[in-house]
C-alpha cells in the first residue's frame, strides 16, 4: 500500500480551524466562570464589565481568525501568521488577567499555558521557545511592575520567587511539548 504523501498546505489549514475552534471553547468557559463569580458576588459590577470585555475582544479577535482560517489560501505563511496573531492574543489576554488579578497573586498564570501549547500546534520548536520567552517576558513585567505599583502587597523574596517558579514552569511545558513535537527516530 502506497502511502500519500502530506499536502503541508491542508496540514496547516487544518490545525489552524481545529486550534481557532477549540479557543471558542476556550473562551466559552472563560465566560462561564466569569457568571459563576458574578452570581456569587464575589466580583465587583466594575470587575465583571472588565472581565466581560476582555472576553468580548478575545473572542472576536478569535472568530476573525477562525473565519479565515476556513479560507483556502495557497501560501502555507497565512495558516501560520493566523495561529501566530492568536498566540499574541493569547500572551496579551493572559497578560490582562494576570495584572487584574494583583500580578503575582493572580491565579490566572495558568492562562499562560494556553499559547504555549497552541505554539506546539506549529511543531517548530523556535516558535515553543519564542512563545515561551514572550510568555515569561509578559508574566514577570507584569508582577514585577504591580508588586512596585503596589508596594507593600507582599514580600519581595516572594515576588522574585514566585516569578522564577512560574517562568521555569513555562518553560518545563515548552520542554515536554519539545519532546512530543520531535520527529520519532525510533519506534517502540
Amino acid at each position: 500500500m502506497v502511502k500519500k504523501p502530506r499536502n503541508t498546505s491542508n496540514w496547516l489549514h487544518t490545525t489552524a480551524v481545529r486550534v481557532t475552534r477549540v479557543h471558542f471553547a476556550y473562551i466559552a468557559f472563560y465566560i462561564a466562570s466569569i457568571i459563576v463569580f458574578d452570581m456569587w458576588n464575589l466580583y465587583t459590577h466594575e470587575a465583571i464589565t472588565q472581565l466581560w470585555t476582555a472576553a468580548g475582544l478575545m473572542l472576536a479577535v478569535n472568530t476573525v481568525l477562525w473565519y479565515v482560517a476556513r479560507m483556502n489560501f495557497s501560501s502555507n505563511n497565512v495558516y501560520v501568521a493566523i495561529i501566530l496573531l492568536l498566540i499574541v492574543a493569547d500572551i496579551i489576554f493572559a497578560s490582562y488577567n494576570v495584572l487584574w488579578q494583583k500580578g503575582l497573586a493572580s491565579k490566572s498564570v495558568m492562562l499562560f499555558a494556553v499559547p504555549i501549547i497552541t505554539a506546539a500546534v506549529l511543531r517548530s520548536r523556535s516558535t515553543l521557545l519564542a512563545t515561551t520567552t514572550l510568555c515569561a517576558a509578559a508574566y514577570s513585567t507584569i508582577s514585577v511592575r504591580y508588586f512596585f505599583q503596589h508596594y507593600g502587597e507582599s514580600y519581595r523574596v516572594e515576588l522574585y520567587g514566585t516569578v522564577g517558579f512560574y517562568c521555569a514552569l513555562f518553560f518545563v511545558l515548552a520542554g515536554l511539548l519539545a519532546v512530543i513535537i520531535l520527529p520519532r527516530t525510533e519506534r517502540f
